[in-house]
């Protein structure tokens, strides 16, 4: 299994998935939060993603998120079963490029069953790759819309790393920013 987002720049980039023996490419561009969309709504059906203080803090979006790839819409879906994940993914048509209707849209481009830790990490470490590489303000200037999503990257990581969610403190009601910053440098690698 295979998570790669690179090519990053001027508001573009290039996903490339492998699952299952298929491999596929997107574009997503910078008329959606491509990246943080996916983030989010994988820390959504994480269990360990459930922070204490709030059920629900990455909120679950029904039918999945959309990525803006120019002519089509990108629709993920994620249906998890406990350790199994299966992920669904359907061009659509995008109505902002096309007004008349396409006949051979929507499209299943992708539909497969994984291990969900396995997903999970993947996606972490490929996130971990970016940021590190990037940092937090060179990923927004070309990205151009969006920040990276730290929140849910954190939180994905601490749920990889060690599998138990990033608690919040009753004695400062918060995290602490020590623990996140050095989270944020930890390589995924170390256990």
């Amino acid at each position: 299994m295979k998570f790669a987002y690179t090519n990053i720049k001027s508001g573009s980039a290039t996903c490339v998935l492998e699952i299952n023996d298929q491999r596929l490419e997107f574009y997503p561009t910078f008329h959606s939060d491509a990246l943080g969309d996916l983030v989010t709504y994988l820390a959504s059906v994480h269990p360990l993603c459930k922070l204490s203080w709030k059920e629900g803090a990455f909120h679950k979006r029904n039918g999945g998120i959309e990525w803006q790839t120019g002519p089509f819409l990108l629709r993920w879906e994620f249906k998890r079963d406990f350790e199994d994940l299966e992920i669904i993914i359907t061009e659509i048509q995008n109505p902002l490029v096309d007004r008349i209707k396409n006949t051979d849209l929507p499209r299943e481009v992708l539909k497969a069953k994984c291990n969900f830790d396995e997903f999970v990490f993947c996606i972490v470490k490929e996130l971990d790759r970016i940021i590190k590489q990037r940092g937090i303000l060179g990923y927004r200037q070309e990205w151009q819309n969006d920040t990276f999503p730290l929140d849910g990257f954190l939180a994905l990581k601490h749920a990889c790393l060690y599998n138990k969610p990033f608690e919040i403190s009753q004695k400062r009601n918060g995290t602490s920013l020590e623990e996140e910053l050095n989270l944020l440098m930890k390589n995924i690698n170390e256990q």
